[in-house]
């Protein structure tokens, strides 16, 4: 019995409260309830903890996605910027070049030039002055300390300018011939479209700026070609004579005219940029080259303030690739200029002449006092002046049998009114190409 006893209370202590025991049974309540608060708290917490966690990620996904919006709209707003940027640039490489903004480009290069050779050009120039008022008679070199000496001596000095004046008659009518070519370029320019004109300014800035255009820019230009010259790729079929030559656009600064005791004629300066293709291939493909001018010219036509002028040109023979200065004479040809919607217009040629040093000695002041001075030398005298005056002369004859030709039309920005030079003025000029491609 007392070992069934035992048995009977092990079992209720393993089974819970015995059924007569009431406190036992309220302390099994009581943790059962406070098992439960637990359990509840704990679902609670991890409830808790979860709605913290997902609130967490969707502000991690929230901040993430306002990132990303305000770094697209931040890249939007760049790109925007960025195309209204290059839209603007593109819209002023293609806007119509003013006055001040030529002039700033043509100081540049004169500044490269140097002052040095741009007075030796003027000097030479001031030697050319007009003779009875009439451009259309010629020009003659200035009288000076050596005319004096060798008129003493019944030396004849060469007159550089009359001789030239005379023996590029032949070719100065020839290039009044050219009306009829001149005539069709003029009817040509007066069609193109603004998107023509545009890509003329936009390359002229780009060889104004002395680099080499794009592309995009050459191929606009090929366009801008065919549309005043048809196809050139195999010779021009309007250019005024046959055979290999360039056609170009160019952009001429011309200063103000100075005036006064130094300057017994009118002498302009100016500065030409200019990009030509050639009516011929080389490598496949036309020839591009792109050069300058710096210009002295003995002129009747007084310039108060500096003026531009766009050209279009016909230019005989091989384009020059020489990126080192050469100085050349020319002798310039021009109609009357007309008005124009775009500006004033006329047309012109030139035929130029690479100049022989032998010929620049006769030019030059400072070439002549040399001259002078050699009359004092004994070893040298009358007879080293009279062989210069000889080659000079036979130098001068070979130069012209064969002269650069040049046609077109020049065209004044709107509202000025054009320069016109007449037949017979000379122009003195170093040139040379800024790139070749």
């Amino acid at each position: 019995m007392v070992m069934m006893g035992s048995l009977m209370a092990t079992s209720e202590a393993l089974a819970g409260c015995s059924r007569w025991d009431p406190v036992c049974k309220a302390r099994e309540a009581a943790d059962a309830v406070r098992r439960k608060a637990e359990e509840a708290a704990r679902a609670v917490e991890q409830a808790k903890r979860e709605a913290e966690a997902r609130a967490a990620e969707a502000k991690r996904i929230a901040d993430q996605a306002a990132a990303l919006a305000a770094q697209q709209a931040a890249a939007a707003r760049a790109a925007a910027e960025a195309a209204a940027r290059a839209a603007a640039e593109v819209a002023r490489q293609r806007a119509p070049m003013q006055p001040n903004e030529a002039v700033n480009f043509a100081n540049a290069k004169l500044n490269q030039a140097g002052t040095g050779a741009v007075n030796t050009m003027m000097a030479a120039s001031s030697g050319i002055r007009q003779a009875a008022n009439d451009v259309n008679v010629g020009f003659r070199t200035a009288g000076d300390a050596l005319d004096n000496e060798l008129k003493k001596l019944n030396v004849r000095i060469p007159d550089v300018v009359g001789f030239l004046q005379e023996a590029s008659k032949p070719a100065v009518n020839q290039v009044k011939s050219f009306d009829a070519f001149r005539r069709t370029i003029d009817a040509n320019f007066a069609k193109l479209d603004s998107n023509d004109l545009g890509a003329i300014w936009s390359i002229m800035r780009t060889v104004m700026e002395q680099k080499r255009p794009s592309n995009e820019q050459v191929a606009d230009f090929q366009a801008t070609m065919r549309d005043l010259f048809g196809d050139v790729s195999n010779g021009c079929q309007i250019c005024p004579i046959p055979g290999r030559s360039g056609v170009g656009i160019s952009v001429t600064v011309s200063s103000p005219t100075p005036t006064g005791s130094g300057f017994p004629a009118p002498v302009g300066g100016s500065v030409t940029f200019r990009l030509v293709q050639s009516t011929y291939l080389v490598n496949g493909r036309p020839l591009f080259v792109a050069d300058y001018a710096v210009n002295a010219e003995a002129t009747s036509a007084v310039r108060t303030a500096p003026e531009v002028s766009l050209g279009v040109t016909w230019i005989k023979g091989e384009p020059s690739t020489n990126v080192l200065p050469l100085p050349s004479l020319s002798v310039s040809v021009a109609a009357g200029g007309a008005p124009t919607v775009y500006g004033s217009m006329a047309a012109g040629g030139s035929i130029g002449l690479t100049m022989p040093e032998s010929v620049y000695m006769f030019l030059d002041k400072g070439e002549r006092n040399k001259l002078l001075a050699t009359l004092k030398n004994p070893s040298q005298g009358p007879a080293y002046v009279i062989d210069k005056a000889n080659q000079a002369i036979r130098e001068m004859e070979a130069m012209v049998r064969d002269p650069g030709l040049e046609a077109g039309i020049s065209i004044g920005m709107p509202g000025s009114i054009a320069r016109i030079k007449a037949d017979g003025a000379m122009v003195m000029s170093v040139a040379g190409a800024i790139a070749s491609f």
